[in-house]
């Protein structure tokens, strides 16, 4: 996971707040006199979700569904199982890490409403650096070799799935531990000062992170990994919600589905990619040159509102492998995964 991609700052997220027109008090879910249902969303500022989110308010899609959506940042040390059991939030983008190991262990949450397919992932350097690049001739494998006796910056925590797909891929190469360092530096403005200090000899970075730095000339791309790694091919976020929630209002779950899979294909529309444009500036900053700023908008092509079984279960299986998830139970698709 990769959960996070694109940078949203929580005053734009509560300014899509505002304009979603919700109020995060009362019940939520299906209404039975014709009123608008109530759906409270929860972002995690880096995430790509509030882009989608945005363009579906922006096209009408939650008001023709009859929708009054509430669009919050997720309150910071609070991950989305929490905010779901508390009843703060009715969907949350989560990593298939945390979505997955909550279903495993039992708890009152179930994937829905889609989510990402494989996101472009890239290891990139501090301008100058001398490591071996694609553009120099190297694979991906080279570029990791490379990392012997390096420090890797990490968009997420050590025991993470980020961080133990990352360990097992190295060791793969046969970097193993105390053959390099791993630091967790963040995506976006976090990553981009740790580039620019040299305090990491490369990063991992994902989409919009890495087009970003490498436009602006703070770094250089060395790999792209999901290309060519089995690892990076998996799954990169869920929509996460209650499984007794989405049981007991699917009118409200299936428009909240519907509206945001017309918003993945309205972003997915070359027609509509000035447009999409300016979403993706508001969100990641206006000093994005505009190179980086279409190569972002290309890669929501990952957003998908349904969830293929095959990469499900090579996602599940990946994890299973790092341990992330235990062999027993089993996590099924049918389990978790519930789409109404």
């Amino acid at each position: 996971m990769r959960a996070g991609f694109v940078r949203m700052s929580t005053a734009a997220l509560l300014g899509l707040s505002l304009v979603a027109c919700g109020s995060s008090s009362g019940d939520t879910g299906d209404t039975t006199d014709g009123s608008a249902a109530k759906v409270n969303v929860s972002i995690t500022p880096g995430g790509i979700w509030g882009i989608p989110l945005a363009a579906a308010e922006q096209e009408g899609y939650f008001a023709d569904a009859k929708l009054d959506v509430t669009v919050s940042p997720a309150p910071s040390g609070m991950g989305h199982n929490q905010l779901l059991a508390s009843g703060v939030e009715d969907f949350g983008p989560s990593s298939p890490s945390q979505a997955l190991a909550a279903v495993q262990q039992g708890q009152d949450a179930v994937t829905s409403c889609g989510g990402s397919g494989p996101v472009p992932t890239s290891i990139i350097a501090p301008k100058g650096s001398s490591l071996p690049s694609s553009a120099t001739g190297a694979s991906a494998e080279d570029v990791l070799k490379s990392l012997r006796g390096k420090t890797l910056g990490m968009p997420a925590a050590a025991g993470t799935g980020t961080s133990n797909l990352m360990v097992q891929t190295l060791a793969s190469f046969g970097l193993n531990d105390g053959d390099y360092t791993l630091v967790n530096i963040g995506s976006g403005s976090t990553a981009q000062a740790a580039l620019i200090a040299g305090q990491v000899d490369a990063a991992m970075a994902v989409t919009p992170t890495s087009e970003t730095l490498v436009a602006k000339g703070d770094a250089i791309e060395l790999a792209e990994l999901s290309g060519e790694l089995p690892n990076y091919q998996l799954l990169g976020a869920f929509w996460q919600s209650r499984r007794t929630w989405v049981e007991a209002n699917p009118q409200t779950s299936a428009s909240f589905c519907a509206a945001m899979d017309k918003a993945y294909d309205y972003m997915n529309d070359p027609a509509n990619a000035e447009a999409v444009n300016k979403l993706i500036v508001e969100a990641v900053g206006k000093d994005v040159p505009a190179d980086a700023v279409d190569r972002i908008r290309e890669n929501f092509s990952v957003l998908d509102a349904a969830i293929s079984p095959g990469d499900f279960q090579r996602t599940v299986d990946a994890l299973t492998a790092v341990n992330v998830l235990q062999p027993a139970p089993e996590v099924t698709y049918d389990q978790a995964i519930l789409i109404k």
